[in-house]
């Protein structure tokens, strides 16, 4: 059994909500309680955080808005209850008084996704505040929408490393797993390869990773060497693995000098 459906078992939605208020934001026993209430698909839970968006304390505003971004989870986005409404009450407190309320709403509609909540997420990508950006540079990642890819583009530049780092992947990875059905990092244009590029000599190590990752989905064969580089360097990481063997459409626990091999035949192509 779920650890978190053990809680909401030995809990009522009252007093998980009352557990979920204690605390600092990233305090575990909190987030247990966020997570035992997201696995309800009950309707008590949803009026409840209904309620509590309402509330005059942000904290409260807050945790409702962290229930309501995955109520139902682990079904399809289709089957997840009050979805509708519960997109209604993100975008509502997106520009709320709160940082922490306006954060907690922005990773709501990246985890909801949805047109509406991509269109809202585009608009905020200006924000002031990091942790927005960070959540729309996630959420919009999902679409393959012009103006998502744009934004990601722009998300690219950020001063943020991790804001970066999260676009430059969601730009990889663009034609993905949570879009129409084509193979990771199918999605290309010289606009996107360009975008990539520019990165290359990002200080931050993880969106140079991401940069020859998602250089190498669409068979760049300098990306393709850099790649295979790396898979014979002590350097080499798990993330190299896995883009070697996605490209290769091999099995990715596959020995690494399968995988080397592979990628010299790709180049000599």
């Amino acid at each position: 059994m779920n650890p978190d459906r053990e809680i909401d078992a030995n809990k009522t939605a009252a007093e998980l909500f009352s557990a979920s208020f204690d605390g600092d934001d990233d305090d575990e026993p909190a987030w247990d309680a966020v997570r035992a209430l997201r696995w309800r698909n009950d309707d008590e839970v949803f009026e409840l955080a209904a309620a509590y968006a309402q509330s005059g304390t942000p904290k409260h505003r807050a945790r409702a808005l962290d229930v309501l971004a995955q109520l139902g989870a682990g079904k399809p986005l289709a089957e997840r209850p009050h979805f509708d409404d519960s997109v209604s009450i993100a975008l509502a407190h997106l520009e709320d008084d709160d940082p922490l309320v306006t954060q907690s709403a922005a990773w709501a509609l990246a985890h909801l996704q949805g047109d509406t909540a991509t269109s809202a997420l585009i608009s905020a990508r200006k924000c002031a505040d990091a942790q927005v950006r960070l959540a729309v540079s996630v959420g919009v990642a999902s679409s393959e929408r012009p103006d998502s890819i744009s934004t990601l583009m722009e998300l690219m530049e950020d001063d943020d490393a991790e804001v970066r780092n999260w676009a430059t992947c969601g730009l990889g990875i663009a034609g993905g797993e949570n879009g129409p059905p084509v193979r990771l990092g199918t999605l290309d244009s010289a606009g996107i390869r360009e975008a990539l590029r520019r990165r290359l000599t990002d200080p931050f190590r993880e969106v140079r990773s991401e940069v020859v990752w998602g250089l190498a989905r669409r068979k760049e064969p300098a990306a393709l060497q850099l790649l295979l580089d790396r898979l014979s360097s002590e350097e080499c990481i798990a993330g190299d693995e896995m883009t070697a063997a996605e490209i290769l459409g091999l099995d990715s626990n596959s020995p690494l000098e399968e995988l080397r091999t592979g990628l010299r035949n790709l180049l000599r192509t």
